[in-house]
């Protein structure tokens, strides 16, 4: 009987670029996915020592990955780990080196800057050990950011209530939004930078900077093309200038393998011209006025805009409209709350200075821990400031309860909105006489494809969303598109994968466009599933009756 080869396995941070990499190496070798981090600073407590040490646990829900990475890795014959070739990639790697007892000062590090069977192979002959400090520049700032952010939490916890909190970037932007510095003029850089790349696809295909990041990002990590060929077509988009991979493939030539949205950007990228371009724009607060404020300031904002803006909207802080951008009154409050005591700390020049020491402790030139202790000290002294101004006896207040404007169709009062395990909901007020309680559903302008009525969005708990009809059973975890379908009209809707391309499709299930379209499949699965969950639920409460 054949002895069992053992395997070499190589670890990548998400699934699209482990099916890529597949494709170029032997049998003798295992592409496994870590899908992100596997141990972080946990959410629900700062995390952080008052020395600056990291308490690092497993992230929630990931338990059986890394078991299961870790049997695949047992016995290994050797580990590589090919992360993304930036500060964070490096702190991952070196992550994996502790987890699974890989020497960080052996040759297990694979860094690539584009993704092509090429580079692939001269990026495996060319591994090298674990940079230090170049990990230790991601995890400053991570410590940073942690430190603050919970720091901060419990001053308008007691400020305003339990739940607010905002950190370095997101203050900063959150003041933008209400005074932005005039003239607001963006100036393109000749380079093709994230930052350059994301204005530009702004500007001339209307992207949000998350879609420009999201498709940047599947361009780089892989493409499946004819056959067995697979491979990116630009280099790694969130490290310094963007290229097209040496294989430089022409835009018509690859459209068939290409999104709509996928086939824009890289035409764009294609098709970029190196020179610097000038655009004035009015007073209205949007992404691009925003971007061109960030650029006057010299903050490096391409990595953390679209993540800032996201996290302001859920929060509540700013409200989106006819994409413009006006801060709430709870954004108001925070905004307020925070003025007078850490303008300093949280202002551009701060935040530069932490940013330019960070590059710092890559070079290798000053250690992590001074610059933590450096910016937090004149942090913890604006935070002192500020708790002492509420006083000694100031505790966490409760969130303020809010009328809607329903009311109950039982008893005729007011409901009110309510936040419980599965996400908001409205009560009747008159609780405990009327008990009635129902989904809180906002409404949108999108039109249901089963009946004609409109659709409304509902949010859960962990910032699920799903969209449903106000006049029929319709329901749907897919995002509704403003565009609607060329051959019968109705609202198109967009399934998104974990390491995929996103795939739109016709809500008419009747349509000739979903004829054989694979979203059938997905949906059929995704009812049954349901259907599957429902009974289990009906089967329990039967149980349940009969023992009582």
């Amino acid at each position: 009987m054949a002895e069992k080869i053992l395997k070499s396995v190589i670890l990548v941070e998400s699934a699209a670029k482990a099916r890529t990499l597949k494709k170029f190496v032997g049998r003798n070798y295992s592409v496994e996915t870590t899908e992100g981090f596997l141990k972080d600073l946990p959410k629900s407590r700062i995390g952080v020592s008052d020395d600056y040490r990291p308490d690092y646990i497993t992230v929630r829900g990931k338990g059986s990955l890394l078991a299961e990475l870790k049997r695949e890795t047992l016995n290994a014959r050797r580990i590589f780990i090919a992360t993304n070739p930036d500060a964070q990639g490096e702190f991952l790697a070196r992550q994996c080196c502790e987890i699974f007892g890989i020497n960080p000062n052996s040759h297990c590090r694979i860094s690539m800057n584009e993704l092509t069977k090429k580079n692939f192979k001269a990026a495996f002959e060319a591994a090298r050990p674990i940079e230090e400090n170049l990990a230790d520049s991601f995890q400053a700032k991570q410590l940073i950011d942690k430190y603050v952010s919970h720091k901060v939490g419990e001053y308008l916890s007691r400020k305003i209530w339990r739940g607010v909190k905002v950190g370095r970037f997101r203050a900063m932007l959150l003041k933008l939004i209400v005074s932005p510095p005039a003239p607001i003029i963006l100036q393109l850089e000749k380079n093709l930078t994230a930052a350059t790349l994301q204005e530009l696809a702004l500007r001339d295909l209307n992207f949000s900077a998350a879609r420009t990041r999201f498709i940047a990002e599947q361009l780089y990590e892989g493409i499946n093309f004819k056959g067995s060929d697979c491979a990116g077509l630009i280099t790694y988009p969130h490290g310094g200038e963007i290229f097209l991979t040496s294989e430089r493939r022409e835009p018509e030539a690859v459209k068939e393998f290409l999104t709509e949205h996928q086939f824009k950007l890289y035409n764009l990228i294609y098709n970029h011209r190196a020179e610097e371009k000038t655009f004035e724009f009015d007073d209205a607060i949007n992404d691009a006025t925003l971007m061109a404020a960030f650029d006057a300031l010299g903050v490096a904002w391409a990595e953390f805009y679209s993540v800032g803006i996201a996290s302001l909207i859920k929060r509540k802080y700013i409200a989106a409209e006819n994409s413009t951008y006006k801060v709430t009154a709870l954004g108001q409050r925070v905004l307020e709350a925070l003025a007078g005591f850490f303008d300093e700390v949280f202002g551009a020049p701060a935040y530069n200075e932490v940013t330019s020491q960070v590059k710092e402790i890559a070079a290798g030139k000053v250690q992590k821990l001074n610059v933590i202790e450096n910016y937090c000290s004149k942090f913890n002294a604006a935070f002192e400031e500020a708790m002492t101004s509420l006083g000694e006896d100031a505790q966490p207040q409760k969130e303020p309860v809010v009328e809607s404007e329903e009311v109950c169709e039982k008893c005729g009062r007011k409901m009110l909105i309510r936040h419980g395990r599965y996400g908001f909901f409205l009560a009747c007020s008159g609780y405990p006489d009327c008990k009635n309680t129902k989904p809180l559903l906002e409404p949108t302008d999108k039109k249901c494809p089963k009946c004609g009525g409109l659709l409304a969005k509902r949010s859960l708990n962990r910032g699920r969303i799903f969209y449903c009809c106000d006049s029929c059973d319709f329901m749907t975890w897919d995002e509704p598109q403003a565009t609607t379908c060329k051959v019968c009209g109705a609202t198109m809707f967009v399934h998104r994968f974990r390491g995929r391309a996103p795939m739109f499709y016709c809500g008419n299930e009747n349509c000739q466009t979903r004829t054989n379209h694979p979203m059938n499949k997905i949906l059929s699965d995704i009812k049954r599933r349901a259907e599957l969950r429902r009974e289990r639920k009906e089967k329990l409460a039967a149980k349940k009756n009969d023992k009582q």
